[in-house]
């Protein structure tokens, strides 16, 4: 085997690492949407190692007669309901990596960067194309729900990879987490669960119509993008590892608590946890579809990890948490998302490795619940990694 130059090696990792294709088109449709639907798309093709994937709507929603009852607090990008990647890996058999809902994955790219994948393009009654503000405080849908109508852009940006910030550090890092063609071959399928008129609010008095961009006929399209990243010769040179983010709704919190039990997690590598919190919409929707009409930062408090009643951190006021978070990571905060994170120092390495707990221990998100009411909903994503560049944990 010839001696490995060490000059030569940090030159061709720099000149590749880091380093992507940019999206390609995997799919795009027309879909008429009228009732909540699936779209399904399989296999995908990765002959390259996969960084992410880019989801775009455009279309026009035509509201006549009156103007929406409500607004949803996340409207537009509440239109997707979830999105589902699954497959068979190679050596950890069956996963759901992502199982979210649009809105959150929407804001979700905020809390670590203040500039995003995603985004909204709306021209309301033919006037000029404006992309709409990120969500902040308050958080306003920017959908406005008028009669006009709204021709729209939605981009939502979904990372396979750990967000710890930006940097050409942290883009390095997600080498680690990258989809490989020899884990997951063709076997990955991706579901996107459309909503229809209420995912935007309470469309009660409005009559909403659905048609092409910039046109009163035809269908909205819908089309995905992939964007794979190039390792040349450093492609099969490390241990990949797996995320995994999937929402699970909480309705259980609508009663004032103290040192309630939100969720019992899993015991894995956890980077961070995210909690979103509002209240839902409960007026004129279509069942099997959940939009939130308000969200909110006063519903839960003293929110907190802990190992058998013991706690792993003691931040007791979430507003000032959050906001040192804020700091950590050069973003602002958004109504309604409170982050629990390990990985404040752009690192994956630093996730709290909760793989490493005894058999029987509980590993639990506790929380006060501070405003009692029938809407209140919470979500949490935990993230997890399975796999990846941490050591063995000693025994």
């Amino acid at each position: 085997m010839p001696p490995v130059n060490p000059a030569a090696a940090a030159v061709a990792s720099a000149s590749v690492l880091g380093r992507f294709q940019g999206l390609e088109q995997f799919d795009k449709r027309t879909i008429t949407f009228g009732t909540p639907f699936q779209t399904h798309y399989q296999p995908f093709n990765l002959t390259r190692p996969l960084e992410s994937i880019s989801i775009v709507w455009k279309g026009r929603v035509a509201v006549s007669v009156g103007a929406y009852a409500d607004l949803g607090a996340e409207a537009p990008q509440n239109l997707l309901q979830n999105i589902r990647l699954e497959g068979q890996h190679g050596t950890m058999g069956n996963l759901v990596p992502i199982s979210i809902s649009g809105a959150t994955c929407f804001a979700a790219g905020f809390l670590t960067q203040n500039i995003s994948g995603n985004q909204v393009y709306i021209s309301k009654a033919g006037g000029a194309f404006t992309l709409q503000a990120r969500p902040t405080v308050p958080a306003v849908g920017t959908f406005d729900g008028t009669v006009a109508n709204h021709d729209m852009i939605i981009i939502w940006n979904v990372p396979l990879t750990p967000q710890f910030g930006i940097g050409a550090e942290a883009k390095r890092w997600s080498n680690s987490f990258l989809y490989m063609p020899g884990d997951w071959g063709d076997r990955l399928r991706l579901s996107l669960t459309w909503g229809d008129k209420s995912a935007l609010g309470d469309p009660t008095g409005a009559t909403v119509a659905f048609s092409a961009f910039q046109s009163a006929t035809g269908d909205p399209e819908v089309s995905v993008h992939l964007n794979y990243s190039i390792l040349g010769p450093f492609q099969n040179a490390g241990n990949q590892g797996v995320l995994i983010r999937n929402e699970q709704m909480v309705t259980s919190l609508t009663a004032l608590a103290t040192g309630t039990q939100v969720m019992t997690l899993q015991k894995r590598i956890t980077p961070g946890i995210l909690i979103k919190t509002g209240l839902l919409e409960l007026t004129g929707q279509t069942a099997g579809v959940s939009t939130f009409e308000d969200m909110s930062d006063l519903l839960l408090e003293r929110t907190q990890l802990q190992v058998d009643n013991k706690q792993i951190r003691q931040a007791t006021v979430n507003l000032a948490e959050r906001a040192r978070l804020d700091r950590m990571f050069d973003t602002s905060p958004i109504q309604g998302y409170h982050m629990l994170s390990f990985v404040d120092g752009q690192n994956p390495l630093l996730a709290y490795r909760a793989d490493g707990l005894p058999a029987g221990s509980q590993f639990q998100l506790i929380s006060d619940v501070i405003a009692a009411a029938a809407g209140n909903r919470v979500t949490v994503t935990q993230e997890q990694i399975i796999g990846g560049p941490y050591p063995p944990l000693r025994p």
